[in-house]
């Protein structure tokens, strides 16, 4: 009696080990992955690009929420204004090259008179 539970207990525990080791071995055989480990293919992310002194350059950088495979991707960009001073600020470039977590871009305020403020949208895609 003793020795048939002892191998029925062992049999139980061979055959947990050999379907989690199935399983494992399937899924990577799959290639299942997480959400977050499938690279981006396009992102869009706005950033403020705080008060920028009359006559100033300054670079923003833009930190993508999802990472790019590589950082061979294209960018466009824009700056919206808030208020009645529009056009003040404008996107001088984007800087090159990009790495797959991050993108920087020069803005400009146009205004010789007056510290402006906008949002800096950067759209990125890998395809």
């Amino acid at each position: 009696m003793i020795h048939a539970q002892r191998c029925r207990r062992v049999f139980e525990l061979y055959a947990f080990v050999s379907i989690t080791v199935a399983v494992w071995c399937a899924a990577g055989a799959l290639g299942v992955q997480a959400p977050y480990d499938v690279p981006a293919t396009h992102e869009r992310q706005c950033v403020p690009t705080g008060e920028i002194p009359p006559g100033v350059a300054r670079t923003i950088a833009v930190n993508w929420r999802h990472p790019f495979a590589t950082g061979e991707y294209d960018i466009v960009g824009s700056v919206s204004e808030p208020g009645d001073d529009r056009q003040a600020i404008e996107l001088a470039h984007i800087v090159m090259p990009h790495t797959p977590t991050m993108a920087t871009a020069v803005v400009f305020n146009r205004n010789a008179n007056a510290p402006q403020s906008a949002v800096l949208c950067l759209d990125a895609s890998a395809e």
